[in-house]
């Protein structure tokens, strides 16, 4: 990511900020001039703090309101000067600085207040002056300056949320990652787990001179489910449900576990209360058939079918 110092793009409009009043300071008598020395100290410090300060885009609500009220205030200060002095061309910075100081409004996101602090501005110097104001007193250039502001202001806007949105997707890009490595893993450590376990007892099917035992043929039978569920159900061998499963395959249940993705973009809270949800349903079986699948592409993510031998109609039969 790029990173730019406020400094450093504020530097040019600062620049033009600090050189705008030289030619107004350099006509004489400025020490006698104290309504527009105000003005100035005003208008400087305001641009000053509206350019560099505040974190992020956005300035003070206050901030900004003051920003508009110098609007309507700085044109009264300077005509009365004005009209002190009796001298027309002082305060030649007034509407470029005015306008400077509205467009930092509108850059850092209070447009509206940004136009409306330029309309009591051309009011005002049009009552006082004239329609020709809007030329002699460079209205169109203002306004021209805050356009331009206002074009910024949307432009920095935009780019600010595309790139929310882009922290957003790829936190979340990231999390998924980090869900599906984590899935992986516990999968493959599951298998890992079954496999030394059926090891003992294939060797012992691979050395055995005798017919293997009804309890052996059991355990091999059970060894073959837990791969079978291993490869099939991926996803859903949740601890949970692995406790559900040989509950059930306890009482005799014939269970198959297939894992179609359905569940891959769910939060593991949510994954979890389907599967509470689920395993709370099956409290009610104790034979027959159960099949657990999480099909892919539905509006549903998980189904639970329950079937007893003779029946036409399941025991069970749900989605999730």
């Amino acid at each position: 990511m790029i990173s730019i110092r406020r400094w450093q793009v504020a530097g040019i409009p600062l620049i033009f900020l600090f050189y705008l009043p030289i030619p107004s300071l350099l006509i004489p008598s400025i020490a006698d001039r104290e309504i527009e020395i105000l003005a100035l100290v005003i208008y400087l410090a305001l641009g000053v703090v509206s350019t560099l300060f505040y974190q992020g885009l956005k300035i003070p609500a206050w901030l900004a309101m003051v920003n508009m009220i110098f609007a309507v205030v700085a044109p009264q200060l300077i005509i009365l000067e004005r009209e002190i002095s009796a001298q027309e061309n002082i305060g030649g910075w007034l509407v470029t600085g005015v306008s400077i100081i509205l467009t930092a409004t509108a850059v850092r996101q209070h447009r509206w207040l940004a136009l409306l602090g330029f309309l009591f501005l051309a009011a005002e110097m049009v009552i006082k002056y004239g329609p020709i104001a809007i030329v002699s007193q460079g209205l169109i250039g203002a306004l021209v300056f805050i356009l331009a502001g206002l074009g910024v202001s949307s432009g920095i806007k935009r780019a600010t949320a595309d790139s929310d949105r882009y922290r957003e997707q790829q936190a979340q890009s990231l999390a998924s990652i980090a869900a599906t490595e984590a899935a992986q893993t516990a999968r493959t450590l599951g298998l890992q787990e079954v496999l030394r376990s059926a090891i003992p007892t294939l060797e012992r099917i691979a050395k055995a001179t005798e017919p293997l035992s009804a309890e052996e043929k059991m355990k091999a039978k059970f060894l073959e489910l837990a791969l079978r569920d291993e490869i099939r159900g991926k996803g859903l061998l949740t601890p949970a449900v692995r406790a559900e499963v040989a509950r059930l395959r306890n009482l005799g249940v014939e269970v198959a576990l297939l894992d179609e993705g359905g569940l891959d973009e769910l939060t593991d809270k949510q994954k979890k209360e389907i599967f509470d949800r689920a395993i709370a349903e099956l409290q009610i079986v104790s034979g027959g058939r159960v099949t657990i699948r999480s099909p892919k592409n539905e509006t549903f993510k998980l189904t639970v079918v329950a079937t007893m031998p003779g029946q036409p109609a399941p025991i069970l039969n749900i989605k999730l």
